[in-house]
C-alpha cells in the first residue's frame, strides 16, 4: 500500500507539476506517501507543515457538519515556521464535501502560507459507493455537482487538480480490471437495486 500510494504521487506529479511551489507538504495521515512521490518525481522538497493529533477520528464519517468542522479544528496543527511565506502543494487522498478542504485552506493561510495548491491522487469522487465504503449520497459528493474551478473556489486553493483515472489506474501494481472505480467513473460492476434506501442516489 505504501508503495502504490507513493506511486500515486509521482504520477500526480507528472500530471499536475507545481513547478513555482517551494514545499510539498500531506494532509496526515492518508497524504503522506503520496506526497513523499510527489516530491521525490518533482524534486520539490517535503515538508511536515501539519502535525496530526491521533486522538481524533476520520472526520468525513462523523454523523453532523458541525461535528465534522469541530473535528476538523482540533485534528491538525499547522507548524508555522515550516509555513510562513511558502509557496506550498498540499498532497491529499480525495476530497468528499469540500468543508473539510475549505477549513484546512484556512488554518494553512492563518498560518502564513503565501500560496496553496492542492493535489489530489485519486480522480474526482462524483457517485456513492455501495460497496463497504462509507460514502454519503451523491448529492453530499461536491465533485458529483460542481467542476473542479468550482470546488476550487469553495474551498479557497490557488489551484486544484486531480490525478486522472488512467493515471490512477497505470500507478497500481495489478493490473487495471482488478478495481472497481464506480464512484468516480459511475460505471458500477454490479446492477443496482431500484430502491437502495432513502435518498441514496439523489
Amino acid at each position: 500500500m505504501y508503495e502504490a500510494r507513493k506511486n500515486l504521487g509521482r504520477a500526480l506529479a507528472r500530471e499536475c507539476p507545481a513547478e513555482d511551489c517551494d514545499i510539498v507538504i500531506p494532509i496526515p495521515d492518508s497524504g503522506n506517501s503520496a506526497a513523499l512521490g510527489f516530491s521525490e518525481a518533482s524534486g520539490i522538497p517535503y515538508e511536515v507543515g501539519m502535525i496530526r493529533n491521533h486522538y481524533v477520528g476520520r472526520t468525513f464519517i462523523q454523523p453532523s457538519q458541525f461535528i465534522r468542522d469541530f473535528r476538523v479544528k482540533v485534528k491538525l496543527n499547522p507548524i508555522r515556521e515550516v509555513l510562513k511565506d511558502k509557496r506550498i502543494v498540499i498532497v491529499e487522498d480525495s476530497i468528499v464535501r469540500g468543508t473539510t478542504s475549505r477549513i484546512r485552506m484556512k488554518t494553512l493561510r492563518d498560518a502564513g502560507a503565501k500560496e496553496i495548491h492542492m493535489r489530489v491522487s485519486c480522480p474526482p469522487l462524483r457517485h456513492p459507493c455501495f460497496y463497504g465504503i462509507d460514502f454519503p449520497t451523491r448529492k453530499e459528493l461536491i465533485a458529483s455537482k460542481y467542476s473542479i474551478k468550482k470546488i476550487r473556489d469553495f474551498i479557497r486553493a490557488d489551484s486544484l487538480e486531480y490525478l486522472s483515472l488512467e493515471g490512477m489506474l497505470n500507478a497500481m501494481p495489478l493490473p487495471k480490471n482488478h478495481f472497481c472505480t464506480a464512484c468516480f467513473s459511475g460505471d458500477y460492476p454490479t446492477k443496482l437495486p431500484k430502491r437502495l434506501g432513502k435518498g441514496i442516489l439523489e
